[in-house]
């Protein structure tokens, strides 16, 4: 199966749909999504590396809060990300959460020669689907 993404008309926000082989593959396509939303085709470099993790009842509060760390990260450490090198879940021992390990690759908005087309604010729930092939997903911009 292939991989991509597609940015689709909406009314107020930006939705998007991406689509791969596997859930890691579809948080890996909708973060690059994001991302072209707001720099286009602008190179970012992956020149820095850095882990996050979030936690979520299921897989479509870990694709929101995935997405959502990242905006954390852009807003509060300048941070833009060109790639995602891992992704790894983890269920909770209770298993009521499950974890979201990444690796992200990118750069420090200052060292970027491009500048934010778009800014998004927020990725959300509304009209959220997510699937084993596909998500769909709304951002507030």
């Amino acid at each position: 199966m292939t991989q991509g993404f597609q940015v689709v008309d909406h009314v107020a926000d930006v939705r998007v749909k991406a689509w791969g082989s596997g859930l890691k593959t579809i948080f890996s396509e909708m973060s690059r999504a994001m991302w072209f939303v707001m720099f286009g085709e602008a190179e970012i470099p992956a020149s820095h590396r850095w882990p996050i993790q979030v936690t979520g009842i299921d897989m479509e509060d870990l694709l929101v809060g995935f997405l959502n760390e990242q905006l954390a990260l852009f807003d509060i450490e300048g941070l833009a990300v060109s790639e995602v090198e891992e992704i790894t879940f983890e269920e909770s021992r209770d298993g009521q959460e499950t974890c979201l390990k990444s690796v992200m690759c990118g750069s420090h908005v200052s060292y970027l020669d491009a500048k934010v087309n778009l800014q998004i604010k927020a990725a959300t729930f509304h009209g959220l689907q997510l699937t084993p092939t596909e998500a769909w997903v709304t951002f507030d911009v």
